[in-house]
């Protein structure tokens, strides 16, 4: 009798996955296998959907592209917005079928694989909160996790006669506003320097995570590796016209792994990108400050 008790305990605890203290005693960790993420079955643009939904964000992920199509808060914005037409005009694209992230494999055949709109790949729900993705040729394979408050993607399997990168193409805040549009990473700090992409600009860095914001939302999205490497990484903003910055949409460009010139630059296996929403905002040094510590608190733990 005096051990049924405590095992009838321990098997709730388990069956609840719950951390808790039992009278200051001892201590009960037991790791959440993320019960409170759902995915079910969708539709976006006409394209068959993985929905990701947590308590900070709900994910739209495009089964045969292999990549997420959708970001949306919780207040409604969409900081993708990948749309299905035009799925690849330069420049009117920015304004649709280039959107998407992480967008891996760009050119060879397998080209698209990674990207939403494209059918290069074959996925699959596991655990309950993991997505695995695997191109039809076989090349390729990564494995998504996704949590409460953020989600990441390994990269298990590459071809290694090709490179990749890992893309943001999409809309801050859930629209293109260049003039409201702000940025940072870990070595440029807090920017609202916004370089026209279609005029040639770029920043050139290398970077272990960035962030970007609007100021019309008190969230941003955050963009990490688990490891730096040495690759060159390259962000700009490419308006849908010759106009530029002025074109009536568009996206942020933002590569890590991608030297200028469109050229992907990642080879490594097991290498992890880690991305999600803060319940922050970023308008001067002190700010950003306080936003790096918690990306490099999070990266740190994995």
């Amino acid at each position: 009798m005096l051990l049924s008790a405590p095992f009838r305990l321990f098997q709730l605890l388990m069956n609840k996955f719950y951390f808790l203290s039992l009278l200051g005693l001892f201590t009960i960790i037991v790791f959440s296998s993320c019960s409170s993420v759902q995915i079910e079955e969708g539709s976006y643009e006409g394209r068959a959907q993985l929905v990701v939904r947590t308590s900070k964000a709900t994910y739209w992920y495009d089964r045969a592209g292999g990549g997420l199509s959708r970001l949306i808060d919780s207040r409604g914005n969409d900081w993708i917005g990948f749309k299905k037409d035009p799925l690849s005009e330069y420049p009117a694209s920015a304004a649709a079928g280039f959107r998407g992230m992480p967008n891996f494999v760009f050119q060879s055949d397998d080209g698209g694989a990674g990207h939403p709109g494209f059918d290069q790949c074959i996925s699959e729900i596991l655990d309950g909160n993991k997505i695995r993705t695997t191109s039809i040729s076989g090349k390729w394979q990564w494995t998504w996790t996704f949590y409460d408050t953020y989600a990441s993607v390994t990269m298990e399997k590459v071809d290694t006669n090709h490179a990749y990168w890992f893309l943001y193409e999409g809309t801050p805040g859930g629209k293109y506003a260049p003039d409201t549009h702000y940025w940072g990473t870990d070595t440029e700090g807090y920017q609202t320097n916004i370089p026209d992409y279609y005029a040639g600009e770029r920043v050139i860095g290398n970077w272990r995570w960035a962030y970007f914001g609007d100021q019309s939302t008190d969230q941003l999205l955050f963009i990490g590796m688990s490891e730096q490497d040495e690759h060159n990484d390259l962000l700009g903003f490419l308006g849908n016209t010759e106009n530029g910055l002025s074109s009536p949409d568009g996206m942020v460009v933002f590569g890590l792994g991608r030297q200028k010139g469109a050229i992907p630059l990642m080879t490594a296996v097991n290498n992890t990108f880690y991305l999600g929403l803060l319940d922050q905002s970023v308008s001067s040094s002190d700010e950003h400050e306080s936003v790096a510590t918690a990306i490099q608190t999070l990266l740190s733990g994995k």
